[in-house]
């Protein structure tokens, strides 16, 4: 434990989490590098995306990506919460913790006797956050069903917003409502935090990934309340976002380039060495290029394929047109505006190697910790020896099957 602890913004809070895959695991991670105490309790196989390819293996142990994106910094230990012993020193964990965090469904919480009402009257100071799909209550048919990132994306409009230049829905590709989700989580917790420290009470924090992913869609939200239908049929395929606006083609890949408001498109014009065209009754106006968005597409990229993304980058950045080389993540890894930033950092993979990880972008972190990710049930002894189980304890425990039979991580 670094020397800095005690000056990192959650010192001396403690979490403990119950989930899978990414958005609790996310919100539980940020809080950890911000300096809590974040016990990750797992089943004794270990939680789902410990199993999920690609993985890297030693022995018995392995880790996978998606296991080390989102669980550096904590502590594991493997509880089999079916069994009453189990949930023995869940209980215990509990009684002790500021919040406990979960994406598990309600129903089978509750199964487990730890449904985030009973909970909540249980341990009347536990923060308690559950993060499904649309809410663990007062969901009606939504309740219950099985969310993942791309639902809620899709059921928020973002996916709707995503499209190609025909005008066609695109995926984004990765987990966004999940991580929206996560850090709504994470943001709410601390905002409960808060008035725990004041009144000594938590509350039950229901998350949703499809609310989550609203706040990302404001601004389309009202815009379709404002525009009338002329202009909603001539906004074309941008959502009023510009034209031309989006992903263009390179000689050597793709760029994002942004073309907002039509001070910008003047700008843009001199750049590609049609200054007339920013003064051109067709294209002057927004309104009017967004009704030729597949003419404006298509002198654009009649330019952007005839240049590398480098040359691309210098051209528009001298005009002053926003614009970025569209990389692969191997790129984004190793590129040097994110060096210069530290927006990167290595942890301890478990197995005696190391991974490149994102920050946490607050900050509010120890630069000098070196994070390690946790194999299963890793912390077990050194976890039980703080919340007071001897080892006579730890022997009953044992042999009640509180930790269950653990098989091995790799067959």
């Amino acid at each position: 434990m670094s020397s800095h602890q005690t000056e990192l913004p959650l010192a001396g809070v403690k979490v403990v989490e119950l989930s899978h895959l990414v958005a609790a695991p996310h919100a539980a991670m940020l809080m950890a590098d911000e300096g809590a105490e974040v016990i990750k309790v797992e089943p004794p196989q270990g939680e789902l995306s410990r199993s999920r390819e690609p993985t890297r293996k030693l022995g018995p142990h392995r880790v996978s990506g998606h296991f080390g994106a989102c669980n550096r910094g904590k502590r594991s230990i493997a509880l089999d919460l079916k069994n009453g012993s189990g949930r023995e020193v869940m209980r215990k964990l509990l009684a002790e913790a500021n919040i406990f965090i979960t994406n598990v469904r309600a129903d089978a919480l509750g199964r487990l006797g730890l449904h985030p009402d009973s909970l909540h009257e249980e341990f009347p100071h536990l923060i308690v956050v559950i993060i499904s799909g649309f809410g663990y209550k007062n969901a009606g048919e939504y309740e219950g069903r099985a969310g993942l990132a791309m639902v809620g994306e899709a059921l928020s409009g973002s996916t709707g917003l995503a499209r190609d230049h025909q005008g066609h829905p695109v995926w984004c590709g990765f987990a966004l409502g999940d991580v929206a989700a996560g850090m709504t989580a994470h943001s709410a917790a601390l905002l409960a935090l808060r008035l725990q420290d004041k009144t000594g009470k938590g509350r039950v924090l229901d998350i949703t990934l499809a609310e989550s992913m609203l706040p990302m869609v404001g601004s389309p939200i009202v815009r379709a309340q404002v525009a009338d239908e002329s202009v909603k049929e001539a906004a074309g395929p941008n959502n009023y976002n510009g034209v031309p606006y989006g992903t263009f083609k390179a000689k050597d890949g793709f760029v994002n380039l942004g073309v907002n408001n039509d001070k910008l498109w003047r700008q843009f014009c001199v750049a590609i060495g049609q200054p007339e065209l920013g003064t051109d009754p067709r294209y002057a106006l927004y309104l009017d290029r967004a009704a030729r968005t597949a003419e404006v597409v298509k002198l654009t990229e009649a330019f952007t394929s005839q240049h590398t993304r480098d040359e691309l980058t210098r051209i528009f950045e001298e005009a002053d047109v926003p614009i970025a080389s569209i990389l692969s993540i191997p790129e984004t890894m190793a590129n040097d505006y994110y060096a210069m930033r530290g927006a990167f950092e290595m942890a301890d993979d478990g197995l005696g190697g190391e991974l490149q990880l994102p920050i946490d972008p607050t900050r509010l972190t120890d630069p000098n910790a070196r994070k390690a990710l946790p194999r299963l049930d890793q912390h077990r002894q050194e976890i039980l020896e703080q919340y007071g189980f001897n080892a006579a304890d730890r022997a009953r425990l044992a042999d009640a099957g509180a930790f269950g039979q653990q098989p091995a991580e790799v067959d």
